[in-house]
């Protein structure tokens, strides 16, 4: 991280030229580095662009807030029916909820599953589950098509070997053991770790899992993007654990996904910053704010939120 800023150039020739020429402000940027590193500062390049043009960055992007899906709210692994029925609950209003497995045995992976969905029977909720890599091809084939009879709205990740070799034998294994039922769509996300990775995928893979801090930023991001809708594949647009500045800035590309999951900052204790807002039922509140369009939250002694400064 540290020697990529360090590789940087001097603010003079990286932000030389007409003060609007943000492509041309990205292509000076080091190549390589690592992701968050590059992510960071296409954040700051993006946000001063908007900034300097008095609008919000999705605007100037030509999208719409209206048109982005609600975001999923994740559920924690646990494999306690009272604790993930409590969970669930939680949050009566929501649109999606994204469930975490990965318990350590495919019985108890379907019946968390169950577990909650019965929970959300009464619910206008959708259920998503997230196995991390939980599952062997195998394994995986055999659970998926039950797992399907819950209606699930997607599966991300189910099987640990991420090459695409693995992820055709899946589907070639899931032709042999589903009974012809629809199955949810399968997104990938650790299995893509750059652009090229949706294209070897995308035989397999129904959809992606598309992180500003994997793509390198909000630019990486739309070229990710672009690369899955001529694939025709879908889009879910995530985030890692994350502040509201991180978790923002991905929001302004929500209208361009199929899928959200961008409620990383509600695990932090003390989010630093204000910005994007989810709504009871998951719809995303962006700030009309130019840029980014995230402030500081107001510290201790101080009068009033600031403005953001890169």
């Amino acid at each position: 991280m540290q020697r990529y800023i360090e590789a940087l150039p001097e603010p003079e020739v990286l932000l030389a030229g007409p003060p609007f020429a943000l492509d041309a402000q990205l292509a000076r940027l080091p190549a390589g580095g690592p992701a968050p590193a590059r992510c960071a500062v296409d954040l700051a390049l993006h946000d001063r662009w908007a900034a300097r043009r008095e609008a919000p960055l999705y605007e100037l992007l030509g999208l719409d807030p209206a048109g982005a899906p609600p975001s999923s709210v994740t559920i924690s692994l646990s494999d306690d029916p009272d604790a993930l029925r409590e969970a669930a609950r939680a949050r009566p209003g929501a649109s999606v909820l994204k469930l975490k497995l990965g318990t350590g045995s495919l019985q108890s992976d379907e019946r968390v599953v169950r577990v909650v969905q019965q929970a959300i029977t009464q619910q206008n909720t959708d259920l998503a589950v997230d196995a991390n890599e939980a599952w062997t091809v195998e394994e995986a084939a055999r659970l998926i098509p039950r797992l399907a009879e819950e209606g699930l709205h997607f599966i991300e990740e189910p099987i640990r070997e991420r090459a695409p070799e693995a992820w055709r034998a899946l589907r070639e294994r899931l032709a042999e053991t589903n009974d012809g039922g629809p199955l949810p769509p399968l997104i990938a996300d650790e299995s893509v770790q750059c652009a090229a990775d949706i294209t070897r995928l995308a035989p397999a893979a129904d959809g992606v899992n598309v992180k500003l801090a994997k793509a390198g930023g909000l630019a990486g991001a739309r070229r990710w993007i672009a690369v899955a809708r001529a694939l025709e594949r879908g889009v879910l647009l995530g985030c890692m654990i994350a502040s509201s500045l991180a978790v923002t800035a991905a929001a302004h590309l929500a209208p361009l996904a199929d899928y959200a999951d961008l409620d990383g900052a509600l695990s932090l204790a003390d989010d630093p910053f204000d910005g994007v807002t989810l709504a009871d039922d998951g719809h995303l509140r962006l700030p009309q704010r130019p840029g980014l369009g995230v402030v500081r939250r107001q510290a201790a002694g101080n009068d009033a939120p600031r403005d953001t400064d890169f």
